[in-house]
C-alpha cells in the first residue's frame, strides 16, 4: 500500500499509474510553498481519479500543522495553478481533509465518512464568530465555503476519537496541556544549545554536515593576465613536456560569504565543472564545496600565492540547501570556460589553466599556474620552478594578478 507524499512535479501519464496502482497522495501545500518546492497539479490528479488528501509535512516545513490552512490553501492554489476559479470547489476540498484523504492512506473503510459501521471519528466547529458572518442558505453548498474559507482550526470546539471525546469546549481532555508545554520548553531550550555550540561559524555547520569531512589543501598558484590566447597555445603546443591529461569544461562558482565573525571561514565556495569533449558535447559534471579563511594566503617569490583550503568536499546537496543551511551575509558569482593541462615539468607535476572569465565579463585571459604542495619548503622550491616554466611559455610573472577571481568580479569596474 502506497502513499506518496508532496508529487508536486509527477506527469499526467504517472497519475495513472499511480491510480492503477491504488497508490494514495498525500497533497501538502504549506510545505510546497514554504520550501518553493513547486505546485501539485491537484486537479489534475482529481480528475484522473487518484485519491488524495491534505497533509502538514513535519514541522521544520509548516510550523503549526494547521488541517484548515491546508484545506483552504489546497483549494486555493489549485485555482491559481490551473487558472480555473472552479477547480477544487469548497465541498471537494473538505472531502480531501475527509473520506478522499482516509481512502489515500488506504483506511477509507474505517474512517473519513460518519456511517454505520466506521469509527466515530468527528469535529464540530463552531460558525458564528465574526469573521464567519454574515451567512448566507440560498446555495446548500454555501456551508462548505463557510468551512473552507472562513473557518479558523480555533473554531473547533469539541473532537472525537473513535466514539471516545479528546476535547469538549475546547478543553483538551486526555493530556496535560501545561506540562506538555513546558516539556517542549526544554526540549527548544535543549535544541537551542546544542545549535548553538555546533553550529557557530560556518565551519562548524558545515562538518555537522552529514557525511562530510575535514581535508586541508594546500596550493601554490600564479596568475597572469593575457590579452589573447593564441601565444600560450603555440607555445604549449611547441613545449616538450609530457602532458598527462587535458580537460575542457565551465565552471560555475558561487560564493556565499560570512559576516567575518570567523577569520578560518571568510566563504564558502560552491563549485559546479561541466566537463566537454572537442565537439562541445557534455560529458559529465560534478560538484565541490571550499571553505576559505580570510588569512589562508601568502605571497612566496616571483609572485607565486601560497593558498590554503580549510576544507574540501563533494557537495551532495544543492546550492539551494547551501544557502538556506548556511544563511550567508552576501553572494558573489563567478562564471568561466577553463582549458587545463596537467603535465609534467622537471618530474613535477603542475596544473596550466587558461581561463576566460564569462560573469562578470573580464577582458582578454588568464593563465593559472598551479601545484599542490606538502610543506613550506617545497612550496617555495615549487615556486622557482613557476618562474622557469612561465619563462618558457614566453609569459612575465612581473604581469600577476594576486587577486582571487571572486576578488576581480567584485572589484569596481
Amino acid at each position: 500500500r502506497l502513499l506518496c507524499a508532496h508529487c508536486v512535479h509527477i506527469d499526467q501519464g504517472e497519475m495513472k499509474r499511480l491510480r492503477k496502482a491504488g497508490a494514495g497522495i498525500a497533497h501538502c501545500p504549506t510545505s510546497n510553498l514554504k520550501l518553493a518546492s513547486g505546485f501539485a497539479q491537484l486537479g489534475n490528479m482529481l480528475d484522473v481519479g487518484l485519491n488524495v488528501g491534505v497533509g502538514t509535512d513535519g514541522p521544520a516545513s509548516n510550523n503549526d500543522l494547521d488541517m484548515f490552512e491546508e484545506m483552504r490553501l489546497a483549494a486555493v492554489m489549485s485555482k491559481a495553478v490551473s487558472n480555473d476559479p472552479t477547480v477544487v470547489p469548497a465541498r471537494q476540498a473538505l472531502e480531501l481533509a475527509t473520506i478522499s484523504g482516509a481512502r489515500a492512506v488506504h483506511l477509507g473503510h474505517l474512517t473519513g465518512s460518519l456511517e454505520a459501521g466506521k469509527r466515530a471519528d468527528l469535529i464540530v466547529v463552531e460558525m458564528n464568530g465574526v469573521h464567519n458572518w454574515p451567512q448566507f442558505h440560498s446555495n446548500p453548498d454555501a456551508v462548505y465555503s463557510r468551512l473552507i474559507y472562513a473557518s479558523k482550526s480555533t473554531d473547533v470546539a469539541h473532537v472525537m476519537c473513535n466514539g471516545s471525546w479528546l476535547m469538549q469546549d475546547r478543553q483538551l481532555l486526555t493530556l496535560d496541556e501545561p506540562r506538555a508545554l513546558a516539556a517542549a520548553a526544554e526540549v527548544a531550550a535543549r535544541i537551542d544549545a546544542f545549535v548553538q555550540e555546533r553550529e557557530s561559524s560556518p565551519y562548524q555547520k558545515l562538518v555537522m554536515l552529514a557525511g562530510v569531512q575535514r581535508m586541508e589543501s594546500y596550493e601554490i598558484q600564479i596568475k597572469v593576465p593575457l590579452a589573447d590566447d593564441k601565444a600560450i597555445l603555440e607555445a604549449l603546443e611547441n613545449e616538450q613536456w609530457e602532458v598527462i591529461k587535458q580537460t575542457h569544461y565551465k565552471q560555475y562558482d558561487h560564493y556565499l560569504h560570512f559576516d567575518g565573525h570567523d577569520p578560518d571561514a571568510a566563504r564558502l565556495r560552491f563549485r559546479e565543472d561541466t566537463m566537454a569533449n572537442a565537439k562541445g558535447e557534455l560529458t559529465g559534471s560534478r560538484t565541490r564545496l571550499t571553505l576559505i579563511g580570510e588569512t589562508d594566503r601568502d605571497e612566496l617569490a616571483n609572485a607565486v600565492m601560497l593558498s590554503r583550503s580549510r576544507f574540501l568536499a563533494s557537495a551532495t546537496n544543492s546550492l539551494r540547501f547551501y544557502r538556506e543551511y548556511f544563511d550567508p551575509a552576501t553572494e558573489t558569482v563567478v562564471q568561466k570556460e577553463r582549458r587545463r593541462w596537467r603535465i609534467l615539468f622537471e618530474d613535477t607535476e603542475f596544473a596550466l589553466n587558461l581561463d576566460r572569465v564569462l560573469e562578470p565579463a573580464l577582458p582578454g585571459y588568464f593563465l593559472e599556474v598551479k601545484a599542490r604542495t606538502w610543506s613550506r619548503t617545497d612550496a617555495i622550491r615549487k615556486s622557482e620552478m613557476v618562474a622557469e616554466l612561465l619563462e618558457r611559455l614566453g609569459v612575465s610573472p612581473t604581469l600577476a594578478e594576486k587577486r582571487e577571481y571572486v576578488e576581480l568580479a567584485t572589484a569596481p569596474q
